[in-house]
């Protein structure tokens, strides 16, 4: 072998060893970034899962992602026994603590079994509670309370009805004709009003629930026009004579919407006896719940026809009601009380003037706008 070949045979092996070495110093440092990365991983992981099983009862349950975000926001807690108890009914000492830490009052905590005293006292001072509200503080919360602490954290210079609740789109039906105002809510429920009540302290409009809106305007009014058309209701409750010994009363105007399918007031209407005259995407459909009395001294021979008597003006058409019908025909040589709906189809565009009825030759406005 040459000199020149041992000559490059030793630049080689030199290369070779530093090359060696090089290559073990960048995989000594892929391994240590590799070691920590699979460390900070492990933690972010490990964290992640405490963060699911912080509680021992939430795992798959439907609101679990937003108690870990309250929880992160630190406006609730679990039990000291690892649980949230998540379908437990929520008292008013705890909802009205979730509402004073998330709005961000600032409260001294105190310990024993006035724990939650600062917090109602905080919100009592901010007109938030009003001075009616139950002071059962331990016993479940009704949800027309929820209704007044929502609305009020939102609005002070509303009472917080159910009107007003679901008008902003604080509290919801638990069905299309249900509002449940004497019933509870579950800790989970809570969590859900709570944030309701955050977005719309920070101006964004609520999705609203209309049947619940419209449920506790007719609670509240007996009449669900401002719902569903913008009217405010005239006349309901009020009573006129239908001749010697006869009385007619209105108790209730109920719009329903022939062109919705979930329309609950809908189911009252029987559709399989549709009049033609009354067009589904057109027109809406009134409904008005009469009480007609009659006793011993009123006139025999008279019979009172409900779709006669009781008109609806502008209307274009009557309608067939399947559930609670006024009798078509009450003979009034038959003392007793009678109550039920009539029904009549109206053009949308029409009602922004109002509704008016003919009740025994008397004219009535029962909507104005």
């Amino acid at each position: 072998m040459s000199s020149l070949s041992l000559v490059l045979r030793d630049v080689r092996a030199v290369f070779l060893r530093r090359k060696g070495v090089l290559m073990q110093t960048r995989l000594s440092v892929f391994g240590i970034a590799m070691l920590c990365a699979a460390s900070i991983g492990y933690d972010v992981m490990g964290s992640s899962a405490q963060s699911l099983i912080r509680f021992k009862d939430t795992t798959q349950h439907w609101a679990e992602p937003s108690i870990l975000t309250a929880v992160e926001k630190k406006y609730v807690d679990g039990y000291e026994d690892g649980t949230f108890k998540p379908d437990s009914p929520i008292s008013r000492a705890e909802f009205i603590k979730m509402v004073a830490l998330a709005t961000g009052e600032k409260v001294n905590q105190v310990g024993g079994d006035g724990w939650f005293q600062p917090y109602v006292d905080r919100l009592k001072a901010q007109e938030i509670i009003p001075a009616e509200f139950p002071e059962r503080y331990n016993e479940p919360l009704q949800r027309y309370e929820m209704s007044i602490l929502s609305v009020r954290s939102v609005d002070k210079s509303l009472k917080g009805t159910m009107v007003d609740s679901t008008k902003l789109g604080l509290i919801h039906g638990v069905s299309s004709t249900d509002l449940d105002v004497y019933g509870t809510s579950t800790r989970a429920q809570a969590i859900t009003i709570i944030e309701r009540i955050l977005a719309a302290r920070k101006g964004e409009k609520l999705p609203g629930d209309k049947y619940a809106a419209s449920a506790a305007e007719i609670a509240a009014t007996g009449s669900n026009v401002g719902t569903m058309l913008g009217l405010k209701a005239q006349n309901i409750g009020n009573t006129w004579s239908a001749g010697q010994g006869a009385t007619v009363k209105l108790e209730q105007v109920i719009i329903a919407d022939p062109s919705d399918e979930y329309d609950p007031f809908m189911a009252y209407i029987d559709t399989s006896h549709w009049n033609s005259r009354v067009d589904k995407q057109r027109d809406f459909v009134v409904m008005a719940k009469f009480t007609v009395q009659v006793d011993e001294t009123a006139d025999d021979s008279f019979n009172l026809g409900g779709y006669q008597y009781l008109t609806l003006y502008d209307g274009t058409g009557p309608l067939h009601v399947s559930n609670e019908a006024l009798p078509r025909v009450i003979r009034f040589a038959v003392p007793g009380i009678y109550t039920g709906f009539v029904s009549y189809g109206a053009r949308r565009d029409l009602a922004k003037t109002g509704i008016g009825f003919d009740l025994v030759s008397n004219k009535v406005v029962v909507a104005i706008p």
